[in-house]
């Protein structure tokens, strides 16, 4: 039997009908990582989020966040009393929401509150700071890259 047009379409059609195929296999292979599992309901709250920026935005000195041999240092300003904060941290890494880290506010007379580094894994973080005082709710954010912890 000869190879003829009639046989290259067949073969085209398959290889393509098998690549399709292959794609869709892979494709099904990863996972699909929402920032958020409950993403939606969170939307629906992004208005409280802009009020709670510019609350801390409003503030003489906003909230200090810093990360300097193996210790991320957040300062709060001294307008509060410190012992009447209430709130949050959370360590948000970006690339996988299981290595998410949260933390109580428990800072110390000065208004600073150290978190030791050490266990967190080398990457990028988003240091997320949502707390209340007074009845008044804040959020201030800042990006730090956790280094190798043998650097």
């Amino acid at each position: 039997m000869k190879f003829n047009w009639g046989h290259g379409i067949v073969l085209a059609i398959i290889i393509f009908v098998a690549g399709m195929g292959l794609m869709v296999f892979i494709t099904y292979q990863h996972s699909i990582n929402l920032v958020h599992e409950d993403y939606y309901p969170r939307e629906l709250e992004h208005q409280t989020m802009i009020d709670k920026r510019n609350n801390a935005l409003k503030l003489e000195n906003n909230v200090s966040i810093g990360y300097q041999d193996k210790i991320i240092e957040i300062s709060f300003p001294d307008v509060f009393d410190f012992t009447k904060l209430k709130g949050e941290i959370q360590l948000f890494r970006p690339s996988s929401g299981k290595q998410d880290v949260f933390i109580l506010i428990r800072t110390d007379d000065q208004g600073k509150q150290k978190i030791f580094a050490d266990a967190l894994e080398k990457g990028k973080y988003i240091v997320k700071v949502e707390w209340e005082y007074e009845g008044i709710f804040y959020f201030s954010e800042k990006e730090i890259y956790i280094k190798n912890n043998t650097e």
